[in-house]
C-alpha cells in the first residue's frame, strides 16, 4: 500500500518496505514528516512477557506434579522363602520384574485384617481389569500365625475374598521368623502371653526391582489420610 502527495519535497510514492504505513503529517509548506513505526518488541512486549509467564507458570506446575509422583526408595526388600497354599516354595526374589504389594496378616484377626483384604481384593479386580494381575503385579499376604493358619485355613480365607491365585500369594513361614521379617519390612508383629497378636496394619508397596517404595496406611485403619483401593492402585500404576 502507498501514499501519494504532490508538493515540493514529496516524492510521488511514500512506502516502508516490511513495516506497513508509516502515518503521515503534512506539514504547512507541503513537506512531510514520517513518523516511524515503534519496534516490534515495543508493540508486542507485554504479550511476550505474560506468554513468557504462562510458559514459566506451566513448567512450575509439571516439576511439582513429577515431585509429588516420584516415590522414595526405603530399602530393598528383605528376600525369603516360604510356602503357599499347595505347598510350593516363593520366594520374594523370584518376584523381581513385579510390583509388589506384601501385607503381614492373619486369618483370626478381628479387626483390621478383614477389610484391609478387602481392600486389596478392590486392588485386585482393577489391575485385572487392566490385564496387569498376576502378569506384572502380584500381592503377597504372610500370615504371622502359621500354626493356626494352615494352608487350608489360608485358602478359605482366601476365597472368602475371590482371590485369584495367579497374582495373590498366600505364604506361611516359621512364627519367630515371621515376626523377624515383619520388622524388616518395617512392620511390627508381636505375640502376647494369651496368644493374641499385634501388627501393624500397613501394605508395603515393593517395585520390580525389589526395592520397598511405600508403606500404605490403608482406609481401614481409620485415619482421615488413610489410602483407598483407588489410591493403592495409582501408586501401583506409578510403578509399572
Amino acid at each position: 500500500m502507498s501514499q501519494e502527495f504532490e508538493g515540493p519535497g514529496v516524492s510521488g510514492n511514500q512506502e516502508r518496505p516490511g513495516a506497513g504505513p508509516a502515518p503521515l503529517n503534512v506539514n504547512l509548506d507541503g513537506t512531510v514528516q514520517v513518523k516511524p513505526a515503534k519496534p516490534w518488541y515495543v508493540r508486542y512486549g507485554f504479550s511476550l512477557a505474560l506468554f513468557a509467564l504462562l510458559l514459566v507458570l506451566i513448567a512450575w506446575l509439571l516439576i511439582r506434579q513429577q515431585q509429588a509422583d516420584k516415590l522414595p526408595v526405603l530399602g530393598a526388600a528383605p528376600d525369603f522363602t516360604y510356602q503357599d497354599i499347595d505347598g510350593k516354595d516363593v520366594s520374594m526374589s523370584s518376584l523381581d520384574g513385579k510390583v509388589r504389594l506384601v501385607y503381614f496378616f492373619f486369618t483370626n484377626c478381628p479387626d483390621v485384617c478383614p477389610p484391609t483384604t478387602f481392600m486389596l481384593s478392590q486392588v485386585q479386580d482393577k489391575l485385572k481389569a487392566d490385564g496387569e494381575f498376576g502378569k506384572n503385579v502380584d500381592i503377597v499376604s504372610v500370615t504371622i500365625d502359621p500354626v493356626r493358619d494352615t494352608p487350608e485355613a489360608l485358602r478359605v480365607f482366601g476365597d472368602k475374598y475371590h482371590a485369584d491365585y495367579t497374582g495373590w500369594k498366600f505364604l506361611r513361614g516359621d512364627e519367630a521368623e515371621t515376626a523377624d521379617l515383619a520388622s524388616k519390612y518395617g512392620l511390627l508383629a508381636v505375640k502376647d502371653a494369651d496368644g493374641f497378636f499385634s501388627h501393624a496394619n500397613l501394605i508395603v508397596l515393593v517395585d520390580k526391582k525389589g526395592r520397598m517404595r511405600d508403606r500404605i496406611l490403608p482406609a481401614s485403619s481409620g485415619q482421615p489420610s488413610a489410602a483407598t483401593a483407588d489410591d493403592v492402585y495409582e501408586a501401583v500404576k506409578k510403578l509399572m
